[in-house]
């Protein structure tokens, strides 16, 4: 019979798995602020998968996970930097941008903030952390 720890990273990463489906629904009805969404919900399922492996139940979210698995880069090589980077260069996005936001006087929208270069630099970067994570 499978730990606790491994049915919650067994879980987190199928959960993530269906971020990544619904972020590429969401690129597919140019829904670019959405896709933003289930990039980082994706990444950050994984990280909290990794935390598992760990015997770390993680009910934190955003940049508190990415300063948690810092301290296992020397157990889980350097690839994980890039987790750790992707994680938090989607947590900007996600947090600030949102909503519609105000920058030097002008009132920005989502859609006008993330364009399709971004939206498809993280599809990248989401499918490369799912590769290394998912190991």
């Amino acid at each position: 019979m499978p730990s606790i720890f491994q049915e919650f990273i067994r879980k987190y990463f199928k959960e993530a798995r269906k971020d990544f489906d619904r972020m590429k629904r969401a690129i597919q009805f140019q829904d670019r602020p959405q896709a933003i969404f289930y990039a980082q919900q994706c990444v950050e399922k994984c990280v909290k998968a990794i935390l598992e492996i760990f015997g770390e139940y993680f009910r934190n979210h955003g940049l508190i996970l990415a300063t948690r698995l810092r301290q296992y880069i020397d157990r889980l090589g350097n690839e994980v930097e890039f987790v750790v980077k992707v994680l938090e260069n989607l947590q900007e996005y996600y947090t600030r941008f949102l909503y519609s936001t105000l920058f030097r006087g002008h009132v920005y929208s989502p859609d006008e903030v993330i364009d399709e270069n971004l939206v498809n630099e993280f599809v990248n970067k989401v499918e490369k952390v799912l590769k290394i994570t998912e190991k």
